[in-house]
Formats: C-alpha cells, sequence, structure tokens
C-alpha cells in the first residue's frame, strides 16, 4: 500500500467517520485539509480528484475514492483487520441497519439544529431546531438503549456503526452547546445528564488509540 492523502474538511462528519476509521486501521496517511470558507474543495485543482468537489475523498497512489461508506469497504478491503463491517452476516446486518438509521434518521435533523446555530441563527430557525431536536431526542434513545447492554452500537466490537454515528453526534453536542442554544431547550446536551449510556459510548470512543489525530483542527 502507498502513501494515502485524505482530503476533508475540518468538523465534517463524514470526514471525520474516515479519519477514525484510518486510525482504527493503523493505516498511515497524510491529511489534506480544504477550507471550506474559500470553497477550496471546488478549486479546479480539487475537481479533477472528484469532479464533484466533495470530501472526503481518499488517494492511494492512482486510486482515487470518494463518499465516505466507499471510503470505509475500502479500507476493509486493503486491511480487513480489525474488521469495520462484522465478521458474521449477523453482526454485518447489525451494523449496517445503524448506519442506514442514522443517516435516514439522525443526520438532517442534527444538521437541521446544527446549521443555524453555527450561523448564529437560532432565534431565527428556533421552530425548526425544536422540531428537529424532538426527532432527534427520539433518535438518541434508541441509541442510549443500544447501548445499554452492549460496549458498541452494533455489538461488543468497535464497528464502521459507531464511527459514522459518533460524529454526528459530536456535531449535535457542540452546537447544543452553545450559548444561544440554552434557551431553546434542546434536551439534548449534556449527553451525561439526557443519554449516559451514550456518553459512556462517546468516552470509549474517545480513549481510543488516535483519536486524538482523528480530532477536528479547528475543534481544539
Amino acid at each position: 500500500m502507498t502513501q494515502c492523502d485524505l482530503y476533508f474538511i475540518s468538523g465534517s462528519p463524514p470526514c471525520w467517520s474516515v479519519m477514525l476509521a484510518m486510525e482504527a486501521k493503523g493505516l498511515d496517511y497524510t491529511p489534506k485539509r480544504l477550507d471550506n470558507a474559500k470553497r477550496e474543495q471546488k478549486s479546479s485543482e480539487f475537481l479533477k480528484i472528484n469532479p464533484r468537489g466533495q470530501v472526503p475523498v481518499l488517494t492511494n497512489g492512482s486510486v482515487i475514492v470518494c463518499e465516505t461508506l466507499a471510503i470505509l469497504s475500502y479500507l476493509d478491503a486493503i486491511r480487513p483487520d480489525p474488521p469495520l463491517f462484522g465478521s458474521t452476516p449477523e453482526e454485518t446486518a447489525r451494523i449496517w441497519q445503524v448506519i442506514c438509521e442514522c443517516d435516514g434518521a439522525l443526520r438532517d435533523p442534527v444538521g437541521d439544529i446544527s446549521r443555524p446555530l453555527f450561523r448564529g441563527k437560532g432565534e431565527e430557525f428556533a421552530e425548526q431546531i425544536s422540531n428537529a431536536a424532538a426527532l432527534v431526542r427520539e433518535e438518541l434513545a434508541l441509541l442510549d438503549s443500544r447501548v445499554s447492554s452492549q460496549l458498541w452500537l452494533a455489538g461488543e466490537e468497535l464497528s464502521a456503526a459507531d464511527l459514522i454515528v459518533f460524529p454526528v453526534v459530536m456535531q449535535l453536542c457542540r452546537a447544543a452547546a452553545r450559548e444561544e442554544a440554552i434557551p431553546l431547550e434542546l434536551g439534548v446536551y449534556p449527553l451525561s445528564e439526557y443519554f449516559p449510556n451514550l456518553d459512556a459510548w462517546s468516552k470509549r470512543i474517545e480513549a481510543l488509540d488516535g483519536f486524538n489525530n482523528a480530532y477536528p483542527p479547528h475543534w481544539k
């Protein structure tokens, strides 16, 4: 395997998922940070790598892999251990179920909360945020229940399910921790108060080797 380059935007949950996977696999890579404020992912130079102008993108020699789940699948193929998508049919099904539930029911509502709060428009979008928070609380309750009797979201081993969900939950927490979110009474932060099992799960991820290497640079 040649040296990998990973193009990413700091704080992007999909990019963070890939960086966590690279660390979990013990793979060497060079992070190539793009500045979203400068729209560097839309530059002519980057469009030659990914014509869609989106991140994350992993390059490995002449191989270019775009889209988070495609990259995680590629990493599993080139470095099977530890497996990200399970070792048995049942494990694989559970992992994909969690990923699909996250993408179908959690990611968008979290975005409806975080985007306006990150832009200082919490009051303007208060109704949208409130409606999204109700959906998010339901999903977090389900996730909290999952890790009440097992270490990880899909069982007793870290998997792609955890690496996909964790950055989304952290995006939510970062937004909900903002001062202007307090009067909105989102009922999601701090996790330790509302979803203690999920809070313990998040701390297990934070304790993983290489976690600090994957942490969004502009959050440090």
